[in-house]
């Protein structure tokens, strides 16, 4: 009996991210890596990136932005929707350009806002939800989230603005809001909910010497 298509995705990318050894930079260098590599497996009749969906076509799609799937696979007629998220603290090397050793260059920014962050993974796991809801040929998809800042693994205060949105592993609920409606996130990023709970498990992994962590949810 053949694996569900997935399961499939799931599998390649834990792989690419075990067996990856190279810093990648920042998030549109983790989708392109990841796609080529998913295309070289041959497990895909076709593996496209910023895959547009009018937002039109999404019922209770609450944001302003387009969606712009990261990362599409398809196999027959099935879709599996990839959102990625590569959230990064500060990291200094080496580099190594035209042959020659540069130093002291930031190859990692310092991004911060760990709770918007926190925001955008589970705002992908809603949108990714709402194409499943809309379009038959879609039955699951995937949230991926990779990072070398390790405060996105550890739970928030009770009294933190951001504790609905905490990814430490473990269950979370499905009501996704912030605890002051009047703080400046309420304001600037729309209160949801998710259809289910979910659960987080972290995984780690090592590139150029640098330790990063990555969960991926199934939706």
């Amino acid at each position: 009996m053949a694996m569900p298509l997935i399961q499939t995705v799931y599998q390649d990318i834990t792989l690419f991210l075990v067996k990856n050894k190279e810093l990648l930079f920042n998030e549109r260098d983790f989708q392109m890596h990841l796609a080529i590599y998913l295309r070289a497996t041959g497990n895909y009749d076709d593996v496209d990136v910023e895959y547009y969906v009018p937002q039109k076509e999404l019922g209770n799609y609450i944001w302003d932005n387009e969606l712009k799937i990261d990362v599409l696979v398809r196999k027959n007629k099935e879709y599996v929707p990839v959102e990625l998220k590569y959230k990064t603290k500060r990291v200094t090397k080496t580099l190594l350009r035209f042959g020659e050793k540069i130093a002291n260059i930031e190859v990692l920014k310092n991004q911060g806002a760990q709770d918007l962050g926190m925001y955008d993974f589970w705002k992908d796991v809603r949108r990714v939800e709402l194409v499943r809801k809309r379009f038959d040929a879609v039955k699951n998809g995937l949230a991926v989230f990779v990072t070398n800042d390790s405060i996105y693994l550890n739970p928030s205060r009770e009294t933190s603005n951001n504790k609905a949105f905490n990814m430490n592993a473990g269950v979370h609920g499905k009501q996704k809001h912030w605890k002051d409606c009047n703080s400046t996130c309420a304001r600037t990023h729309k209160n949801f909910e998710v259809e289910k709970e979910y659960s987080i498990e972290w995984y780690e992994s090592v590139y150029e010497d640098v330790k990063f962590h990555y969960c991926i949810v199934k939706i």
